[in-house]
């Protein structure tokens, strides 16, 4: 009698892949097909495409494993997770030919039946793997199928989500299948912002009539935002804290401290948010203007006597910067 096949798999799926791995990676496909050639190569590899794994966030090629046919184990294609994930969210692809549904599950019910990329796939519960692991099942014949599998150790709630996500690009594949596309990412078109040079919001003259140096220094942008510039402060090391200013695309809400609460200010018809403390820095102050949806202006400075007068610059500063910006 032969072993259980979805605890089996279940097992698969836990090391990434059972069986001898055979070497090489997936083959992939120039486009859907909905013919049977693709099902009758018994190639897994072949029913995901490079594009479609990574839209899916997991590596791009496959790694093949052939069948057991004395364990009823059709051979697999293994996606990987493209970064380490916690709960092992990984996909793996079987097709099976010369094996019925039946055999393959043991006679085990479905528990659900939803319609994925045009054809109908049924969800097959694992004794072993319980409802962390999710095996779906669609049937070309009475002697084949697909199967897509996932699973999620951590969240079972989520052990489907993958499978189910992947299923409609796997029946794009298949006989009867409805292509799926790959959605197409569009980056916003950049800001008027984005070529800016951000010395260029202050003048000399009005940097010195903030009580800060004319001569500007241009700062690299933090992280992945945008770059800037500082002018230094002229009353040694205490008192006045030099005026640092960063603008280009970034959304507003992604500066640091954003979430915490502000003042309004209102200047030249864009509306500035002054947070006093931000990040509860008792001597420093910051200030975001949002530009558009994807680009804004973060400035900052303090004051280390007079907490105070921690935002008493960057009020003053406001009305200069905001002149010198172009239009949305």
């Amino acid at each position: 009698m032969r072993g259980n096949v979805l605890g089996l798999l279940a097992v698969c799926l836990l090391l990434a892949a059972c069986g001898t791995t055979v070497g090489g990676t997936a083959q992939p496909v120039a486009a859907p097909t909905t013919s049977a050639s693709g099902v009758e190569s018994g190639e897994p590899c072949a029913l995901l495409t490079p594009e479609e794994a990574t839209h899916l966030e997991l590596r791009p090629e496959g790694e093949f494993t052939p069948g057991e046919p004395a364990n009823l184990l059709p051979p697999n294609c293994y996606w990987g997770p493209a970064e380490t994930a916690e709960g092992v969210d990984s996909l793996t692809v079987s097709l099976a030919t010369g094996m019925s549904v039946a055999e393959y599950v043991d006679g085990v019910e479905p528990v659900e039946t939803g319609e994925f990329g045009g054809l109908t796939w049924s969800r097959y519960l694992d004794p072993v793997g319980g409802e962390s692991m999710c095996l779906l099942v669609t049937e070309l014949s009475e002697t084949s199928f697909v199967a897509v599998s996932s699973m999620n150790v951590t969240e079972e709630a989520k052990a489907c989500d993958l499978a189910k996500k992947g299923a409609p690009f796997v029946a794009g594949h298949l006989p009867g299948g409805a292509p799926a596309e790959v959605p197409t990412s569009t980056a916003p078109e950049p800001s008027a912002l984005a070529s800016i040079d951000p010395c260029t919001l202050l003048t000399p003259e009005e940097a010195e009539q903030l009580g800060r140096s004319g001569s500007a220094k241009p700062l690299d942008g933090t992280g992945d935002g945008p770059p800037g510039c500082q002018w230094d402060d002229t009353d040694g090391d205490a008192g006045e804290k030099a005026l640092d200013l960063y603008a280009g695309d970034r959304p507003a809400e992604e500066w640091y401290y954003y979430e915490d609460e502000g003042e309004p200010l209102e200047v030249g018809g864009f509306t500035w948010k002054v947070q006093p403390g931000a990040g509860g820095y008792e001597s420093v102050c910051q200030a975001i203007m949002s530009f558009t949806d994807t680009s804004s202006v973060y400035i900052t400075s303090g004051n280390l006597d007079d907490p105070a007068k921690m935002c008493d610059t960057l009020r003053a500063a406001i009305p200069l910067i905001t002149a010198h910006l172009p239009e949305p």
